[in-house]
């Protein structure tokens, strides 16, 4: 008669089965180290979007349209009624040109000056030219400016001009206090 074993495993299936496990671990957690070294890498290259740009000569300003505040814009000339029996097709009278309005500088900015101040640098054209349109509505003179270094396009954002380097330095205070721009910096131009 065959003599029964145990319902158990064998000391060498359970050697096989510990060291099968153990590498099964390891190569799984080099995997995940190396996926998570990938993720940290594509982090870093998105927030460095936000870099200080060292500025030479200024090339020609982004064409933006001026934002206009709604409470600038003169209000529309109400329309006369006529009565539609006696209408006679007239001239469209000459409508005077709408105002520009005025804008109120937050720091002087006297013309011709050496020294402005990069609140912003990045590689999205939307988002330099949006924080330009914001600080001008806020009595900033912020201009969008284009900047390409080696095949990459920056997208800067420069605020005033100044004669001197402390009221210049005086406006990148002003901006990384009120405005929350860390990366502003003054810059000769």
């Amino acid at each position: 008669m065959a003599e029964r074993r145990g319902a158990g495993l064998t000391f060498g299936q359970l050697i096989t089965l510990t060291f099968g496990f153990l590498l099964a671990s390891v190569v799984i957690f080099v995997f995940g180290v190396w996926v998570g070294r990938d993720l940290a890498e594509q982090r870093g290259r998105r927030g460095s979007e936000a870099a200080r740009v060292p500025i030479g000569a200024p090339p020609a300003p982004i064409a933006a349209a001026p934002a206009v505040p709604v409470a600038e814009v003169p209000p529309a000339a109400p329309v006369p009624a006529v009565p539609t029996a006696t209408a006679t097709r007239r001239p469209p009278a000459a409508t005077p040109p709408p105002a520009t309005p005025t804008r109120r500088a937050l720091s002087p900015t006297p013309a011709g000056g050496n020294w402005t101040v990069q609140a912003y640098a990045t590689n999205d054209t939307m988002r330099a030219i949006m924080l330009a349109r914001t600080l001008r509505s806020k009595g900033y003179d912020a201009t969008p400016v284009t900047k390409q270094i080696g095949s990459v396009t920056w997208y800067t954002v420069r605020v005033g001009r100044f004669r001197d380097r402390a009221a210049a330095k005086a406006l990148e205070n002003k901006l990384r206090a009120e405005e929350g721009l860390e990366a502003a910096s003054v810059v000769a131009q």
